[in-house]
């Protein structure tokens, strides 16, 4: 940079900004952090007697036509930037952003945006200086730290993550005063702030908005009285609301502050829509002049429009609900439980609730040896049930006050769903509370997988994730992108194989999409999936949640609807069970309630639950493949799962075509012999091969024809060979080749792989022993060695022969198959012979002379054309003439 760049947070700054602006200046050498002033005491204190210890310029020595660099801090609208806004508008001048609010109309659009779902900006520029070495003094340490503690409220507001703890746990240790927090966080009132607080408490009004309690209090005050946002802190921490509003009242202008505890109300929506900003937790906005009773309608308006109402059992409840019937044995209801790991079921008949029977009434009548008695003996009649309306805090309440586990949701007599703690408690805690493990991923995990889409996704693939995201806003459904999908993505590895799951119909849901859009879908009825197909080369499948059980290992599962959850829970290992958001709202936000992010992270490869390799041991194959493409490991416990179900056969349960499609998959890998290798290791590969094969071997043998196709490929231009069916050959005729058809045919290989593994099966020893043969070998003899072979089999007969075997293909390829005679069969037509059976052999012979090097030209060959159709008696003996 020639010019100044100079670093900027929104006017009126708090320590976040302010900390923000700090840090930024330690990013950029160089750059000169901006103090636009502020009403906050606290922040106007520590600058007015840090400013010289830090890298602050003052904007009356500085000519904005000089700045061809800002970095924005706290905030992406440059209106809020004051005189630098133009600066940041002017064409020609860098612009980088770092913010962690929600983005907004009015956002400047010419930004590279650096901003990140997290608790304090702060954190974000703190884990970038981290990563890059950067040094940092304890003042600056202890500065960054106040940023980050004051707009997490020390870590207890709902936006606060893991990331921001981090940051502050790196700062404390770089020599981060406590003191200095303690100092400038005190929330000390002076005596015009409490004569305020008197006020709003006197006149505090409890709103009931969609269902939620908003607490909105005002006050006023003769002369300016600084920080009037701290009053709102005590509203809520004090006197214990969840969301409060304070509208203060001072000469020349009136401040409205508000704070949330709750995810339900976003008060950086509500303020937006007054003119102002901030983000979920805690945000303001300010008015020159206002009648009250104009704001406090405005107000209403906001709140009433941004508001979400609060969860009820329609939202929370497990549904469809899977019953028992009244005739039911207590085993049959008990073995439903065990399938699902539901603790009870409703006891419906002729569609209506009539009881209730748990886990406990199936134990006790197995330990009576009463599990051969119907349910009916054994249910309870005497039910708590409620309606698809209950709030969740009076669920929450019937279930911590009544001592059960489940509440049936009632409607019209007819059970619509199920709500037990577990849905009660992931609801208000999330996924991970119970599991013991992280509900979604770290906030860095978001702009990873939306930095992934942007820079390893052609332009139109991303935008048709953006479209789905859009399409299912619309339709008031959800939309994930799922599996494989989204751990490439984390990854950096580029991947177009794209699943969306839909909480709700997810045919319906793509029939809109492809009307919406013009696409055509293709429909599967049967399995619950449909295709869009955005371009003639790029698809995305589209599914319901859905949740799947095995009735025996091996077989296909059978499939139900369900939650997103519970669609991830049926895949196949922690790091394929993540989901990334599609909405606008959370476009990237990475669901992980399998802690998959921390095995990816660590590569790590490990299955859901212990029955995983049961259920379907085809992942074994799966495992082995992941482990070599990424260079991950499997977990101790996983690869001892693994080891399991290979000693107990449960690959041979598996179809031959299963078995073909995953046996291909580790083929078409980059380096396919690894996984063989490990599957070996594991005791898993001799099932899947040909009877008599050497698994021990195999790998070797898979990598030297791997190796083979590239040797030759780079040495003659025109050599030209199937990868797939040359590996799969070599598979093929791995052991004892009386077997390898009813392989082939076990497996159901295609055509063109099983012609290969058939001709290497039948001459393939054959021909790698002449070709190995110390004994002579004429060019004719070894053209009609390999002529008539593919490019596959050379490949594999490359890979199996020694070096004279290679010197002998190499000059088959680079010679001898390019060869052609000068003569043909109207030659020998105006020779005199008649076209017949003959002709054939006679142009062979030619050849072979041809190769062999005996004639040259076509003087030569038609002489020995002539010759050989003399001895074989198509034409006559030539006589001389006098």
């Amino acid at each position: 940079m020639t010019g100044l760049r100079v670093v900027v947070g929104h006017a009126n700054p708090d320590f976040d900004a302010y900390a923000s602006t700090v840090a930024g200046t330690k990013l950029f050498p160089g750059a000169r952090g901006v103090f636009l002033g502020s009403q906050n005491t606290n922040v106007r204190a520590f600058h007015n007697l840090h400013e010289e210890f830090l890298d602050f310029v003052d904007m009356k020595q500085v000519d904005p036509d000089e700045i061809d660099s800002v970095i924005m801090v706290d905030t992406r609208d440059p209106d809020r930037l004051a005189e630098l806004s133009a600066v940041a508008r002017r064409p020609g001048v860098e612009v980088i952003v770092y913010d962690h609010h929600p983005a907004q109309q009015g956002d400047i659009e010419t930004a590279e945006d650096r901003s990140m779902d997290v608790g304090a900006t702060t954190s974000i520029l703190v884990h970038e200086i981290r990563d890059r070495g950067i040094g940092i003094t304890p003042l600056e340490a202890s500065v960054m730290l106040l940023g980050i503690h004051e707009d997490t409220g020390s870590l207890t507001f709902p936006g606060s993550t893991a990331y921001d703890a981090d940051a502050a746990a790196w700062l404390m240790d770089n020599g981060a005063d406590l003191e200095v927090l303690n100092q400038y966080l005190s929330r000390t009132l002076e005596p015009g702030q409490k004569e305020l607080l008197e006020q709003l408490t006197e006149s505090l009004e409890t709103w009931n908005v969609n269902g939620q309690s908003v607490a909105v209090g005002t006050a006023e005050a003769s002369e300016y009285v600084d920080s009037a946002g701290v009053l709102t802190h005590y509203v809520v921490e004090d006197l214990g609301y969840r969301v409060a509003i304070a509208i203060v009242r001072m000469p020349g202008r009136v401040q409205v502050v508000a704070r949330s505890r709750l995810a339900e109300v976003d008060v950086g929506a509500v303020m937006a829509r007054l003119g102002g900003g901030g983000h979920r937790q805690a945000a303001s906005a300010r008015y020159r002049e206002i009648d009250t009773g104009e704001l406090l309608a405005r107000l209403r308006r906001a709140l009433e429009a941004e508001v979400a109402p609060p969860l009820r059992a329609r939202d929370v409840m497990t549904a469809p609900v899977r019953s028992a019937a009244p005739s039911w044995t207590m085993r049959k209801a008990g073995e439903l439980m065990a399938t699902w790991g539901h603790g009870g079921l409703p006891v419906e008949e002729d569609g209506r609730l009539v009881g209730l029977v748990t886990r406990k009434d199936v134990d006790k009548a197995t330990r009576h040896g009463l599990d051969h008695a119907p349910v009916t003996g054994f249910m309870s009649r005497d039910m708590l049930l409620v309606g698809p309306d209950t709030l969740l805090s009076e669920l929450e309440s019937l279930l911590g006050t009544r001592g059960i586990g489940r509440l049936p949701v009632v409607q019209d007599g007819r059970v619509v769903g199920i709500v037990t703690r577990k849905d009660v408690l992931r609801a208000e805690h999330g996924d991970a509370y119970l599991a013991g493990r992280v509900a979604s991923a770290h906030p860095e995990a978001t702009g990873r997988f939306r930095a992934g889409v942007e820079r390893l996704l052609p332009a139109e693939v991303a935008e048709a994730l953006r479209r789905i995201g859009r399409e299912a806003a619309q339709h008031d459904t959800r939309a994930y992108v799922v599996g494989g999908f989204v751990r490439d993505m984390l990854l950096g590895v580029p991947n177009l194989d794209i699943d969306v799951v839909i909480e709700g119909d997810g045919i319906s849901f793509a029939q809109a999409v492809g009307e919406s859009i013009g696409a055509p879908v293709k429909v599967h009825r049967r399995f619950g999936t449909a295709v869009i197909a955005f371009a003639r080369d790029f698809h995305v499948d589209v599914a319901s949640a859905r949740t799947e059980y095995y009735t025996r290992p091996g077989a296909l599962p059978t499939v139900e609807l369900s939650s997103l959850r519970q669609d991830l829970f049926r895949r196949d290992f922690t790091i394929n069970a993540m989901a990334a958001c599609l909405e606008p709202g959370c476009f990237g936000a990475v669901s992980d309630p399998f802690a998959g992010l921390r095995d990816l992270d660590a590569g790590v490869v490990r299955v859901l639950h212990a029955l995983s390799f049961v259920d379907d041991p085809t992942r074994v194959l799966r495992a082995a493949r992941f482990e070599a493409r990424y260079h991950f490991a499997m977990d101790a416990s996983t690869q001892g799962l693994a080891q399991r179900a290979a000693e107990m056969g449960m690959l041979a349960e598996v179809s031959g075509a299963r078995v073909r499609e995953e046996l291909v998959d580790i083929l078409d890998e980059t380096g396919p012999a690894a996984a063989l290798a490990r599957l070996a290791q594991l005791g898993a590969l001799a099932p899947l091969l040909p009877a008599g094969a050497d698994s021990a071997r195999l790998a070797d043998a898979v990598r030297a024809s791997d190796e083979a196709l590239v040797e030759l490929g780079h040495r003659f231009a025109g050599f030209s060979a199937s990868r797939r069916a040359t590996l799969l050959a070599t598979v093929a005729v791995s052991g004892n080749r009386r077997h390898t058809l009813r392989w082939l045919r076990h497996l159901h290989v295609g055509r063109t792989q099983t012609a290969v593994a058939i001709e290497l099966a039948e001459r393939g020893p054959a021909i790698v022993r002449a070709l190995q043969s110390l004994h002579g070998l004429r060019d004719s003899r070894l053209y009609r060695l390999l002529d008539p072979l593919c490019a596959e089999t050379l490949a594999v007969l490359w890979a199996r022969g020694d070096a004279l075997a290679h010197e002998r293909i190499e000059r088959f390829l680079g010679e001898l198959s390019g060869v052609r005679l000068a003569v043909s069969g109207a030659d020998l037509i105006a020779m005199g012979a008649t076209p017949g059976v003959g002709f054939s052999a006679i142009l062979a012979r030619a050849l072979d002379d041809r190769l062999d090097g005996l004639v040259e030209g076509r003087d030569a060959e038609l002489a020995n054309l002539r010759r050989l159709a003399t001895r074989a008696g198509l034409v006559g003996q030539r006589k001389d003439r006098a």
